[in-house]
């Protein structure tokens, strides 16, 4: 079923406990494929909330993973990273784990889309900031940047906004300096491109990512400043926002972007951080390290 339309009776019918028993079966005896292991692990991280009936599940999973990563194909290994990055649980994954992720990523490198590239983008940095042993991606993702902009036009909004968002946050915590270059001017372009058509909500979601990105890597795409500043400066935006996107993106504008051009959005953004009354200029500041308090 769609996640969004789980209901609670759903998880209580007989069919979950028996899901379970088989997957513990199969997990024990060692019999799931490398992609079936990742989409298992996707989809416990994923309905983490919908079915914790299947977290007892992760302690037989996750070597499991470990066992199969050396047969990985593109889309086994985004997952894995994805969940990884997600899941509240210490994988206890080593460096040599992902020393294999990693150069199983390399050989598949060409068959990642955009959704997989944004993926390991976001997860690698993500992962490097709780302390995961991810340094073997550091070498390996100067190549996915070249296939981030052969696949650039065919991403969502939502996967440029991630990507951007890893490539900064990577640059900043891994004295990558260089990471990205090639892939920046295209996904700001692209993203530009997919503003008029994007949803309140989806505007609400993605933009904070996006302005927190370029503020963090101390560039100023002008046309990508405007197109934001325009088109998130009503409240059907603002209001959709959660408190951290709120606060990164007035971070993003009034810290850094100071440019009077923008002041209408400025303004915008200072109306809704005071209408909610609950968010202070230490939550603001912090906002720039992915934290709200």
């Amino acid at each position: 079923k769609v996640k969004a339309t789980i209901e609670r009776g759903d998880t209580e019918r007989v069919a979950v406990p028996k899901l379970v028993n088989e997957l513990l079966r199969a997990l024990k005896s060692r019999s799931l494929t490398a992609q079936s292991s990742a989409n298992v692990l996707w989809a416990i991280v994923s309905m983490e909330k919908q079915m914790p009936q299947l977290k007892p599940l992760m302690p037989e999973l996750i070597p499991m993973i470990q066992l199969v990563a050396k047969d990985m194909v593109a889309q086994a290994i985004s997952n894995v990273m994805w969940a990884f990055a997600r899941c509240e649980i210490d994988s206890g994954a080593s460096e040599s784990f992902f020393e294999m992720l990693a150069e199983r990523a390399f050989m598949e490198a060409d068959s990642f889309d955009g959704q997989g590239l944004a993926n390991i983008f976001w997860a690698s940095a993500k992962l490097r900031r709780r302390g995961a042993p991810v340094s073997p991606f550091l070498d390996v993702l100067p190549i996915l940047s070249e296939m981030v902009v052969q696949r650039a036009s065919a991403m969502t909004a939502q996967a440029i906004a991630n990507t951007l968002r890893g490539i900064a946050d990577l640059r900043q915590e891994a004295s990558t300096s260089e990471l990205g270059s090639d892939a920046i001017p295209i996904l700001t372009e692209m993203f530009i491109k997919k503003a008029p058509q994007l949803t309140d909500r989806q505007l609400a979601f993605d933009v904070p990512e996006v302005a927190l990105a370029v503020a963090k890597l101390q560039i100023q795409p002008r046309a990508l400043l405007k197109t934001i500043a325009t088109r998130c400066k009503t409240q059907g935006v603002l209001r959709q926002m959660n408190d951290w996107g709120l606060c990164a993106a007035t971070w993003s504008y009034t810290d850094v972007f100071q440019d009077a051009e923008f002041s209408d959005f400025q303004n915008c953004l200072r109306a809704e951080v005071a209408r909610r009354g609950t968010i202070s200029e230490e939550m603001i500041s912090r906002s720039q390290l992915g934290l709200i308090r």
